[in-house]
Protein backbone atom coordinates (compact mmCIF):
# COMPACT_ATOMS: atom_id res chain seq x y z
CA UNK A 1 0.00 0.00 0.00
CA UNK A 2 2.83 2.36 0.92
CA UNK A 3 4.60 1.61 -2.39
CA UNK A 4 1.39 2.25 -4.33
CA UNK A 5 0.94 5.64 -2.66
CA UNK A 6 4.57 6.57 -3.36
CA UNK A 7 4.15 5.45 -6.96
CA UNK A 8 1.00 7.54 -7.47
CA UNK A 9 2.80 10.56 -6.04
CA UNK A 10 5.58 10.02 -8.57
CA UNK A 11 2.96 9.73 -11.33
CA UNK A 12 1.68 13.15 -10.25
CA UNK A 13 5.24 14.50 -10.49
CA UNK A 14 5.43 13.03 -14.00
CA UNK A 15 2.17 14.79 -14.87
CA UNK A 16 3.56 18.14 -13.73
CA UNK A 17 6.84 17.63 -15.60
CA UNK A 18 5.74 16.29 -18.99
CA UNK A 19 5.66 18.89 -21.73
CA UNK A 20 5.59 18.14 -25.45
CA UNK A 21 4.54 14.87 -27.03
CA UNK A 22 4.93 11.19 -26.09
CA UNK A 23 8.66 11.06 -26.83
CA UNK A 24 9.30 13.83 -24.27
CA UNK A 25 7.03 12.06 -21.77
CA UNK A 26 9.11 8.89 -22.13
CA UNK A 27 12.13 10.90 -21.03
CA UNK A 28 10.26 11.90 -17.87
CA UNK A 29 9.13 8.32 -17.21
CA UNK A 30 12.68 7.08 -17.68
CA UNK A 31 14.12 9.71 -15.37
CA UNK A 32 11.56 9.41 -12.53
CA UNK A 33 10.05 5.92 -12.70
CA UNK A 34 13.05 3.95 -13.97
CA UNK A 35 16.35 5.57 -13.01
CA UNK A 36 15.30 7.34 -9.82
CA UNK A 37 12.64 5.08 -8.27
CA UNK A 38 13.23 1.81 -10.18
CA UNK A 39 9.58 0.73 -10.31
CA UNK A 40 10.42 -1.01 -13.58
CA UNK A 41 13.62 -1.46 -15.58
CA UNK A 42 14.56 0.23 -18.86
CA UNK A 43 13.89 -2.94 -20.86
CA UNK A 44 10.30 -3.13 -19.60
CA UNK A 45 9.75 0.55 -20.34
CA UNK A 46 11.13 0.07 -23.86
CA UNK A 47 8.85 -2.91 -24.45
CA UNK A 48 5.78 -1.03 -23.24
CA UNK A 49 6.63 1.93 -25.47
CA UNK A 50 6.95 -0.41 -28.45
CA UNK A 51 3.77 -2.36 -27.68
CA UNK A 52 1.61 0.74 -27.20
CA UNK A 53 3.04 2.33 -30.33
CA UNK A 54 1.17 -0.48 -32.12
CA UNK A 55 -2.12 0.05 -30.27
CA UNK A 56 -4.68 2.81 -30.98
CA UNK A 57 -4.84 5.50 -28.33
CA UNK A 58 -2.59 7.99 -26.51
CA UNK A 59 0.66 6.02 -26.34
CA UNK A 60 2.37 7.78 -23.41
CA UNK A 61 -0.85 7.65 -21.34
CA UNK A 62 -1.21 3.96 -22.12
CA UNK A 63 2.45 3.36 -21.21
CA UNK A 64 2.26 5.01 -17.78
CA UNK A 65 -1.11 3.34 -17.09
CA UNK A 66 0.47 -0.01 -17.95
CA UNK A 67 3.32 0.76 -15.54
CA UNK A 68 0.66 1.36 -12.88
CA UNK A 69 -0.85 -2.01 -13.75
CA UNK A 70 2.53 -3.70 -13.21
CA UNK A 71 3.19 -1.87 -9.94
CA UNK A 72 -0.18 -2.32 -8.25
CA UNK A 73 -2.71 -4.09 -10.46
CA UNK A 74 -5.87 -2.92 -12.27
CA UNK A 75 -7.11 -0.45 -9.64
CA UNK A 76 -3.73 1.31 -9.31
CA UNK A 77 -3.63 1.44 -13.12
CA UNK A 78 -6.96 3.29 -13.12
CA UNK A 79 -5.72 5.75 -10.47
CA UNK A 80 -2.51 6.18 -12.46
CA UNK A 81 -4.51 7.24 -15.50
CA UNK A 82 -6.60 9.73 -13.51
CA UNK A 83 -3.62 11.28 -11.71
CA UNK A 84 -1.63 11.48 -14.94
CA UNK A 85 -4.33 12.89 -17.21
CA UNK A 86 -6.88 14.77 -15.10
CA UNK A 87 -4.73 17.79 -14.13
CA UNK A 88 -4.13 18.57 -17.82
CA UNK A 89 -7.79 17.95 -18.70
CA UNK A 90 -8.92 20.31 -15.92
CA UNK A 91 -6.43 23.01 -16.95
CA UNK A 92 -7.43 22.83 -20.62
CA UNK A 93 -11.13 22.97 -19.66
CA UNK A 94 -10.53 26.14 -17.62
CA UNK A 95 -8.47 27.64 -20.44
CA UNK A 96 -11.34 26.86 -22.79
CA UNK A 97 -13.73 28.69 -20.47
CA UNK A 98 -11.55 31.78 -20.06
CA UNK A 99 -9.76 31.64 -23.40
CA UNK A 100 -10.24 35.32 -24.34
CA UNK A 101 -8.54 36.50 -21.13
CA UNK A 102 -5.82 33.83 -21.06
CA UNK A 103 -4.95 34.31 -24.71
CA UNK A 104 -3.94 37.90 -23.99
CA UNK A 105 -1.22 36.97 -21.46
CA UNK A 106 2.11 37.88 -23.06
CA UNK A 107 3.98 35.50 -20.74
CA UNK A 108 2.44 32.61 -22.66
CA UNK A 109 4.35 33.67 -25.77
CA UNK A 110 7.62 33.28 -23.87
CA UNK A 111 6.56 29.92 -22.41
CA UNK A 112 5.47 28.61 -25.80
CA UNK A 113 8.90 29.57 -27.13
CA UNK A 114 11.04 27.90 -24.43
CA UNK A 115 8.99 24.86 -23.32
CA UNK A 116 9.29 23.05 -26.68
CA UNK A 117 13.08 23.33 -26.37
CA UNK A 118 12.95 21.85 -22.86
CA UNK A 119 10.66 19.09 -24.18
CA UNK A 120 13.18 18.27 -26.91
CA UNK A 121 15.80 17.95 -24.16
CA UNK A 122 13.60 15.25 -22.60
CA UNK A 123 13.28 13.53 -26.01
CA UNK A 124 17.07 13.51 -26.36
CA UNK A 125 17.32 12.02 -22.87
CA UNK A 126 14.74 9.34 -23.70
CA UNK A 127 16.57 8.50 -26.94
CA UNK A 128 19.89 8.19 -25.10
CA UNK A 129 18.64 6.16 -22.14
CA UNK A 130 16.48 3.76 -24.17
CA UNK A 131 19.09 3.26 -26.89
CA UNK A 132 21.92 2.36 -24.54
CA UNK A 133 19.74 -0.30 -22.89
CA UNK A 134 18.29 -1.82 -26.07
CA UNK A 135 21.27 -1.75 -28.45
CA UNK A 136 23.46 -4.43 -26.88
CA UNK A 137 25.01 -6.26 -29.85
CA UNK A 138 26.59 -5.38 -33.17
CA UNK A 139 23.57 -6.50 -35.20
CA UNK A 140 21.33 -4.47 -32.87
CA UNK A 141 23.27 -1.38 -33.94
CA UNK A 142 22.80 -2.23 -37.62
CA UNK A 143 19.06 -2.64 -37.03
CA UNK A 144 18.94 0.63 -35.06
CA UNK A 145 20.63 2.57 -37.89
CA UNK A 146 18.50 0.84 -40.53
CA UNK A 147 15.27 1.78 -38.75
CA UNK A 148 16.54 5.35 -38.37
CA UNK A 149 17.18 5.65 -42.13
CA UNK A 150 13.91 3.92 -43.10
CA UNK A 151 11.98 6.17 -40.71
CA UNK A 152 13.65 9.21 -42.21
CA UNK A 153 12.24 8.22 -45.58
CA UNK A 154 8.75 6.84 -44.87
CA UNK A 155 7.49 8.41 -41.64
CA UNK A 156 6.14 11.51 -43.45
CA UNK A 157 4.25 9.32 -45.94
CA UNK A 158 1.69 7.53 -43.74
CA UNK A 159 0.32 7.37 -40.20
CA UNK A 160 0.77 3.59 -40.45
CA UNK A 161 4.54 3.89 -40.93
CA UNK A 162 5.30 3.57 -37.20
CA UNK A 163 3.47 0.25 -36.57
CA UNK A 164 4.84 -1.09 -39.87
CA UNK A 165 8.43 -0.23 -38.86
CA UNK A 166 8.02 -1.72 -35.37
CA UNK A 167 6.62 -5.03 -36.63
CA UNK A 168 9.18 -5.16 -39.46
CA UNK A 169 12.02 -4.63 -36.98
CA UNK A 170 10.74 -7.40 -34.70
CA UNK A 171 10.47 -9.84 -37.61
CA UNK A 172 13.95 -8.96 -38.91
CA UNK A 173 15.51 -9.72 -35.53
CA UNK A 174 13.61 -13.02 -35.25
CA UNK A 175 14.80 -14.06 -38.72
CA UNK A 176 18.39 -13.09 -37.90
CA UNK A 177 18.69 -14.64 -34.43
CA UNK A 178 16.50 -17.69 -35.24
CA UNK A 179 15.22 -18.33 -31.71
CA UNK A 180 13.89 -21.75 -30.77
CA UNK A 181 10.19 -22.13 -31.48
CA UNK A 182 8.80 -24.38 -28.80
CA UNK A 183 5.23 -25.30 -28.09
CA UNK A 184 4.46 -23.54 -24.84
CA UNK A 185 1.29 -23.23 -22.86
CA UNK A 186 -0.01 -19.68 -22.96
CA UNK A 187 -1.64 -18.71 -19.69
CA UNK A 188 -3.19 -15.45 -20.87
CA UNK A 189 -6.76 -15.56 -22.08
CA UNK A 190 -7.77 -12.33 -23.83
CA UNK A 191 -10.61 -10.58 -22.04
CA UNK A 192 -12.87 -10.20 -25.05
CA UNK A 193 -15.53 -8.59 -22.87
CA UNK A 194 -13.36 -5.46 -22.79
CA UNK A 195 -13.32 -5.32 -26.59
CA UNK A 196 -17.08 -5.85 -26.62
CA UNK A 197 -17.53 -2.90 -24.23
CA UNK A 198 -15.26 -0.68 -26.33
CA UNK A 199 -17.16 -1.48 -29.53
CA UNK A 200 -20.58 -1.27 -27.87
CA UNK A 201 -19.89 2.24 -26.54
CA UNK A 202 -18.69 3.27 -30.00
CA UNK A 203 -21.82 1.93 -31.70
CA UNK A 204 -24.18 3.51 -29.14
CA UNK A 205 -22.50 6.90 -29.44
CA UNK A 206 -22.64 6.75 -33.24
CA UNK A 207 -26.33 5.73 -33.13
CA UNK A 208 -27.44 8.40 -30.65
CA UNK A 209 -25.31 11.07 -32.30
CA UNK A 210 -26.85 10.33 -35.70
CA UNK A 211 -30.44 10.06 -34.46
CA UNK A 212 -30.54 12.91 -31.90
CA UNK A 213 -28.05 15.30 -33.55
CA UNK A 214 -27.29 17.11 -30.28
CA UNK A 215 -24.13 19.30 -30.42
CA UNK A 216 -22.72 18.05 -27.13
CA UNK A 217 -23.33 14.42 -28.09
CA UNK A 218 -21.72 14.94 -31.49
CA UNK A 219 -18.63 16.36 -29.79
CA UNK A 220 -18.47 13.49 -27.30
CA UNK A 221 -18.85 10.95 -30.10
CA UNK A 222 -16.09 12.59 -32.14
CA UNK A 223 -13.58 12.43 -29.31
CA UNK A 224 -14.38 8.83 -28.40
CA UNK A 225 -13.91 7.95 -32.08
CA UNK A 226 -10.49 9.61 -32.13
CA UNK A 227 -9.56 7.53 -29.08
CA UNK A 228 -9.95 4.19 -30.87
CA UNK A 229 -8.89 5.21 -34.38
CA UNK A 230 -5.61 7.08 -33.83
CA UNK A 231 -2.24 5.35 -33.63
CA UNK A 232 0.61 7.68 -32.75
CA UNK A 233 -0.63 10.08 -30.10
CA UNK A 234 -1.48 13.75 -29.94
CA UNK A 235 0.32 14.94 -33.06
CA UNK A 236 -1.67 12.53 -35.24
CA UNK A 237 -5.08 13.46 -33.81
CA UNK A 238 -4.72 17.20 -34.51
CA UNK A 239 -5.29 16.96 -38.31
CA UNK A 240 -8.34 14.73 -37.67
CA UNK A 241 -9.78 17.31 -35.26
CA UNK A 242 -9.30 20.09 -37.79
CA UNK A 243 -10.96 18.09 -40.57
CA UNK A 244 -13.90 17.00 -38.39
CA UNK A 245 -14.61 19.81 -35.91
CA UNK A 246 -13.35 22.83 -37.85
CA UNK A 247 -14.04 21.97 -41.50
CA UNK A 248 -16.99 19.56 -41.46
CA UNK A 249 -18.94 20.41 -38.28
CA UNK A 250 -17.80 24.07 -38.00
CA UNK A 251 -17.92 23.86 -34.21
CA UNK A 252 -14.78 25.93 -33.66
CA UNK A 253 -12.81 28.39 -35.78
CA UNK A 254 -9.39 27.43 -37.08
CA UNK A 255 -7.84 30.49 -35.42
CA UNK A 256 -9.23 29.53 -32.00
CA UNK A 257 -8.24 25.91 -32.53
CA UNK A 258 -4.63 26.74 -33.37
CA UNK A 259 -4.36 29.30 -30.58
CA UNK A 260 -5.56 26.73 -28.07
CA UNK A 261 -3.12 24.15 -29.44
CA UNK A 262 -0.27 26.63 -28.99
CA UNK A 263 -1.33 27.20 -25.37
CA UNK A 264 -1.52 23.42 -24.88
CA UNK A 265 2.23 23.27 -25.46
CA UNK A 266 2.67 25.24 -22.21
CA UNK A 267 0.52 22.78 -20.23
CA UNK A 268 2.13 19.66 -18.72
CA UNK A 269 0.55 16.27 -19.27
CA UNK A 270 -0.81 14.33 -22.26
CA UNK A 271 -1.55 16.20 -25.49
CA UNK A 272 -4.91 14.43 -25.77
CA UNK A 273 -6.06 16.80 -22.99
CA UNK A 274 -6.41 19.36 -25.79
CA UNK A 275 -9.80 17.68 -26.41
CA UNK A 276 -11.11 19.41 -23.26
CA UNK A 277 -10.25 22.85 -24.66
CA UNK A 278 -11.79 22.12 -28.07
CA UNK A 279 -15.00 20.70 -26.55
CA UNK A 280 -15.38 23.65 -24.14
CA UNK A 281 -14.84 26.18 -26.91
CA UNK A 282 -17.12 24.30 -29.32
CA UNK A 283 -20.01 24.81 -26.89
CA UNK A 284 -18.95 28.20 -25.50
CA UNK A 285 -21.93 30.27 -24.46
CA UNK A 286 -23.83 27.28 -23.10
CA UNK A 287 -24.12 26.78 -19.36
CA UNK A 288 -22.61 23.30 -19.30
CA UNK A 289 -19.72 23.79 -21.71
CA UNK A 290 -17.25 23.13 -18.87
CA UNK A 291 -18.92 19.78 -18.09
CA UNK A 292 -18.86 18.72 -21.74
CA UNK A 293 -15.20 19.77 -21.82
CA UNK A 294 -14.32 17.57 -18.84
CA UNK A 295 -16.30 14.59 -20.13
CA UNK A 296 -14.89 14.93 -23.66
CA UNK A 297 -11.39 15.32 -22.26
CA UNK A 298 -11.84 11.98 -20.49
CA UNK A 299 -13.72 10.24 -23.30
CA UNK A 300 -10.87 10.52 -25.79
CA UNK A 301 -8.74 8.46 -23.40
CA UNK A 302 -11.32 5.75 -22.63
CA UNK A 303 -10.72 3.42 -25.63
CA UNK A 304 -6.96 3.52 -25.13
CA UNK A 305 -7.26 2.73 -21.42
CA UNK A 306 -9.61 -0.19 -22.12
CA UNK A 307 -6.95 -1.49 -24.52
CA UNK A 308 -4.33 -1.27 -21.75
CA UNK A 309 -6.38 -3.69 -19.64
CA UNK A 310 -6.75 -5.94 -22.68
CA UNK A 311 -3.11 -5.86 -23.81
CA UNK A 312 -1.02 -5.94 -20.59
CA UNK A 313 -2.02 -9.46 -19.42
CA UNK A 314 -1.33 -10.81 -22.93
CA UNK A 315 2.04 -9.04 -23.10
CA UNK A 316 3.02 -10.37 -19.63
CA UNK A 317 2.23 -13.92 -20.71
CA UNK A 318 3.97 -13.77 -24.09
CA UNK A 319 7.11 -11.78 -23.21
CA UNK A 320 8.98 -14.79 -21.73
CA UNK A 321 8.51 -17.02 -24.78
CA UNK A 322 11.92 -17.23 -26.54
CA UNK A 323 10.82 -16.09 -29.99
CA UNK A 324 8.58 -13.39 -28.52
CA UNK A 325 11.47 -12.07 -26.41
CA UNK A 326 13.49 -11.64 -29.60
CA UNK A 327 10.52 -10.07 -31.42
CA UNK A 328 9.97 -7.60 -28.56
CA UNK A 329 13.71 -6.81 -28.54
CA UNK A 330 13.39 -5.85 -32.19
CA UNK A 331 10.42 -3.65 -31.37
CA UNK A 332 12.28 -1.93 -28.53
CA UNK A 333 15.30 -1.25 -30.74
CA UNK A 334 12.99 0.24 -33.35
CA UNK A 335 11.19 2.32 -30.71
CA UNK A 336 14.51 3.68 -29.42
CA UNK A 337 15.61 4.44 -32.98
CA UNK A 338 12.36 6.24 -33.83
CA UNK A 339 12.59 8.32 -30.65
CA UNK A 340 16.17 9.18 -31.66
CA UNK A 341 14.86 10.17 -35.08
CA UNK A 342 12.23 12.37 -33.42
CA UNK A 343 14.96 14.08 -31.39
CA UNK A 344 17.01 14.59 -34.56
CA UNK A 345 14.07 16.06 -36.48
CA UNK A 346 12.86 18.23 -33.63
CA UNK A 347 16.29 19.76 -33.09
CA UNK A 348 16.53 20.79 -36.75
CA UNK A 349 12.92 22.02 -36.89
CA UNK A 350 13.00 23.89 -33.58
CA UNK A 351 16.41 25.45 -33.42
CA UNK A 352 16.25 28.83 -35.13
CA UNK A 353 18.82 30.44 -32.83
CA UNK A 354 21.64 29.20 -30.56
CA UNK A 355 19.63 30.00 -27.41
CA UNK A 356 17.18 27.15 -28.06
CA UNK A 357 20.05 24.75 -28.62
CA UNK A 358 21.44 25.81 -25.23
CA UNK A 359 18.09 25.03 -23.54
CA UNK A 360 18.02 21.58 -25.16
CA UNK A 361 21.60 20.81 -24.10
CA UNK A 362 21.13 22.19 -20.58
CA UNK A 363 17.97 20.13 -20.06
CA UNK A 364 19.72 16.96 -21.23
CA UNK A 365 22.78 17.52 -19.02
CA UNK A 366 20.67 18.25 -15.94
CA UNK A 367 18.62 15.10 -16.56
CA UNK A 368 21.84 13.09 -16.74
CA UNK A 369 22.96 14.69 -13.48
CA UNK A 370 19.80 13.38 -11.74
CA UNK A 371 20.24 15.70 -8.75
CA UNK A 372 17.28 18.03 -9.41
CA UNK A 373 13.70 16.68 -9.19
CA UNK A 374 12.15 16.79 -12.66
CA UNK A 375 9.26 19.22 -11.90
CA UNK A 376 11.73 21.58 -10.18
CA UNK A 377 14.12 21.27 -13.12
CA UNK A 378 11.39 22.35 -15.57
CA UNK A 379 10.34 25.21 -13.28
CA UNK A 380 13.91 26.48 -12.84
CA UNK A 381 14.67 26.41 -16.57
CA UNK A 382 11.36 28.12 -17.36
CA UNK A 383 11.94 30.89 -14.81
CA UNK A 384 15.49 31.46 -16.07
CA UNK A 385 14.21 31.71 -19.64
CA UNK A 386 11.86 34.57 -18.73
CA UNK A 387 14.91 36.80 -18.19
CA UNK A 388 16.38 36.16 -21.64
Amino acid sequence: MKQSFAFLLDVFLCSLSSFGGPEAHYGVFSQILVHKKKYIDEKTLSELIGVFSLVPGPSSTQTITAIGYLVGGPFIAFLTFLIWAFPAILMMTLIGLFFSQIGELTILEKLIEVLPAIAVGFIVYAAWSLSRKSVLKKHHLFLFVGVFLIGLLILPLSIFAVPFILIFSGLVLVLYEKPIFLKQKINAKPNWMLMFILILIALLLELFSWSLNLPWLNVLNSFYRYGYSVIGGGQIVIPLMIQDLVTQQSLISLETFLSGYAIDQAIPGPLFSFAAFVATQSLSGTSLSWLVGLISGLSIFVPGIILVYFVVPIWKSFRDIPWMKVFLSGITIAAASLISLTAFNQIFELVVNPIQLIWIGLTFVLLLWKKIPTPLLVLILTLISLFF
